[in-house]
């Protein structure tokens, strides 16, 4: 019984740790206004427009990053960092996403999207 107690504290325990180090992907599509990051998705209307730059970012990591490997719509950007930006085109749903590599050796994935209109 003490060995099943001692398991189930060390699994809640893992649990927690791991909430605590989760990060967040932002975004935000690049307008003449004020963009503010929002979490897993960005949507914008921008009148005229063919495409835009969607900004996606990871914040809120509770432990020191080693790197970003970007991926989906974001490949583009490898792993220059905490932060990625791409042109996207109207109509359509951008998917990026990102595998967070932390310096103690773990790992997470996120991953949202982008999206905008022409207000047509």
């Amino acid at each position: 019984m003490k060995k099943l107690i001692t398991a189930g504290l060390v699994l809640v325990g893992s649990m927690i740790a791991a909430q605590a180090s989760a990060a967040t992907l932002e975004c935000y599509v690049d307008t003449q206004g004020y963009d503010r990051y929002t979490k897993n998705h960005c949507f914008a209307m921008i009148p005229g427009q063919r495409t835009a730059t969607a900004v996606f970012r990871i914040s809120g990591a509770a432990k020191p990053i080693s790197s970003v490997i970007w991926g989906d719509k974001a490949a583009s950007c490898g792993t220059r960092g905490t932060s990625c930006s791409f042109t996207i085109t109207g109509f359509t749903t951008h998917k990026a996403s990102a595998t967070i590599l932390y310096q103690d050796g773990t790992y997470e994935s996120k991953s949202g999207t982008a999206s905008f209109e022409d207000g047509r």
